[in-house]
């Protein structure tokens, strides 16, 4: 087994910089951010400090057992206040998923709007 960095080179052995200026210059109103989250890892502090930069409110809400009318009136609020909403956790929210999909489905893209969706998961099927 080949593990060595001399061996495989630095593209195979260290990630890429993150920069979450360049994640929200790709991303739509329409398209949701997807964070897959490694054990340990955190980045809300890094969408607390992004938001805060571009003077943008946001919504935290961790999904689990009872959260999901409170994530569509988010993701709706969001669309319509040209805030951004981060739903944390959605690997706990199984169900959820094709719910968001339909809710995303109806959003028209507008290049102009501040609106985003952040979500946060660890590894999930």
């Amino acid at each position: 087994m080949v593990t060595n960095e001399k061996e495989l080179g630095d593209k195979y052995i260290k990630p890429p910089a993150f920069n979450m200026n360049e994640v929200f210059a790709d991303s739509t109103n329409k398209q949701p951010i997807i964070i897959v989250l490694s054990a340990g890892a955190d980045p809300m502090r890094d969408i607390l400090k992004l938001a805060s930069e571009k003077k943008i409110q946001f919504n935290p809400l961790s999904l689990g057992a009872g959260q999901a009318e409170k994530a569509i009136n988010a993701i709706r609020g969001a669309q319509k206040s040209q805030t951004w909403v981060v739903l944390q956790n959605c690997h706990l929210a199984p169900s959820f998923m094709p719910t968001l999909d339909g809710l995303i489905e109806e959003i028209t893209i507008d290049p102009s709007s501040a609106a985003r969706i952040w979500l946060t998961t660890m590894p999930s099927n």
